[in-house]
């Protein structure tokens, strides 16, 4: 007897399909077309209307061009609306300052300066440095800083953009601290727009992917930073719409195992909690198997955030 789900409640229909799959073996003919029509639409674990895939170092020039554009087209007394924190957007601006010049130093093309400290209060100076000061100016230095980045990065090689680099009590490669810098200058720029009245706007589908490939990847390290380590768990991730994915992603950087959950949540949605922008009861996961597991998954990737 087939469960029926209750009418225009789609995630309650696509669980019930899910429940359905997985107690239903469909025949080896129908499987095996089925899938070889799926891999003609697309590669293996790419969501459907994904763009081409794109270097770090674009992405982050993409980021960087967004939030100039944004912040262009702030009037003078909206660069003064508080935002987050203790903050004006000017301050958050002088924020992104501090980090930017935090990575030049990382990076060997800025002064030293300590730049393994914490996110929030290794730039607070930054920040409050902004007030008084013409916006044009915070807006100027900001963009020089990030365009400094771009141009240095895009002339490492692969070496190079493989070495670590120590940035805010964790340590990381150059290119996905270029990753991190774009989804951390896109949760702000959403910020921003979020104080101002202006509509929210996510990334394009190809910066999309690599955040969702470095949140799911992270989740390990998030889990650690909330002291529930989940040793010999795998979770499955389905992050839906263009730039999502599918994961079979251990909980303890070790091999996958059997999926003890399964997660389906919208790729964008999912983003915005890691950044810790939304909850989990906002993103409205389809959640399957070990819910405690995925609980702590949540929990684990609201961790992430750095604000």
């Amino acid at each position: 007897m087939t469960s029926q789900s209750p009418p225009g409640r789609p995630l309650e229909e696509l669980r019930y399909a899910l429940a359905e799959a997985d107690t239903h073996r469909p025949p080896v003919a129908l499987r095996t077309r089925v899938i070889e029509a799926a891999e003609a639409g697309r590669p293996p674990g790419l969501a459907a209307g994904t763009d081409t895939a794109i270097t770090p170092i674009e992405a982050y020039r993409r980021t960087m061009v967004s939030f100039d554009s944004v912040l262009s087209d702030l009037s003078e007394a909206e660069w003064h609306t508080p935002v987050l924190r203790d903050l004006d957007i000017q301050g958050l601006v002088g924020h992104l300052i501090g980090v930017e010049r935090q990575l030049h130093a990382a990076l060997g093309i800025g002064p030293d300066m300590v730049t393994d400290a914490d996110h929030v209060e290794s730039t607070q100076a930054d920040a409050h440095a902004q007030t008084g000061r013409p916006t044009a100016d915070t807006h100027a230095e900001w963009l020089d800083l990030s365009a400094a980045t771009v141009a240095h990065a895009s002339g490492l090689d692969r070496q190079g953009l493989a070495s670590l680099i120590a940035m805010h009590l964790f340590t990381t490669s150059v290119e996905r601290m270029l990753v991190i810098r774009s989804f951390e200058t896109w949760t702000h720029e959403e910020d921003i727009r979020r104080a101002t009245g202006r509509p929210l706007a996510a990334p394009d589908s190809a910066r999309l992917r690599l955040m969702t490939e470095t949140a799911v990847s992270a989740l390990p390290a998030g889990l650690a930073m909330i002291a529930r380590p989940r040793p010999n768990r795998t979770a499955r991730m389905v992050l839906t719409g263009p730039g999502g994915g599918t994961w079979q992603a251990s909980l303890d950087r070790g091999v996958p195992g059997e999926t003890d959950v399964r997660i389906i949540a919208d790729a964008v949605s999912f983003c915005r909690m890691v950044a810790n922008r939304m909850t989990p009861a906002d993103i409205e996961a389809v959640v399957t198997g070990d819910e405690a597991l995925a609980a702590d998954v949540f929990a684990g990737a609201q961790a992430l955030a750095l604000d």
